[in-house]
């Protein structure tokens, strides 16, 4: 389940906050390359977080079948025990 979040671990807005000199305006420039920057910041930490979170379903799901087998086996023993 995590390897699905793998394509998003980087972010990568390198390209248009290079581009963004050609802009012809040092101020819009500047806030292109921050805004670059943040949004990368940004989904870097949601991928993080996303990752966490699959990771702790996916723990979920394993403890849920294990205890899912464990009850089945028990039933199965007192069925046993019963006939």
């Amino acid at each position: 389940m995590v390897d699905v979040l793998k394509p998003v671990k980087k972010v990568d807005l390198g390209d248009p906050a290079d581009a963004a000199a050609k802009i012809g305006n040092d101020d819009a420039a500047a806030a292109l390359v921050t805004f670059c920057a943040t949004w990368e910041s940004g989904a870097e930490f949601l991928a993080d977080c996303a990752a966490g979170l699959a990771s702790g379903l996916d723990k979920a799901n394993g403890d849920y079948e294990d205890t899912d087998e464990a009850i089945r086996d028990a039933v199965n023993t007192v069925k046993s025990a019963l006939a």
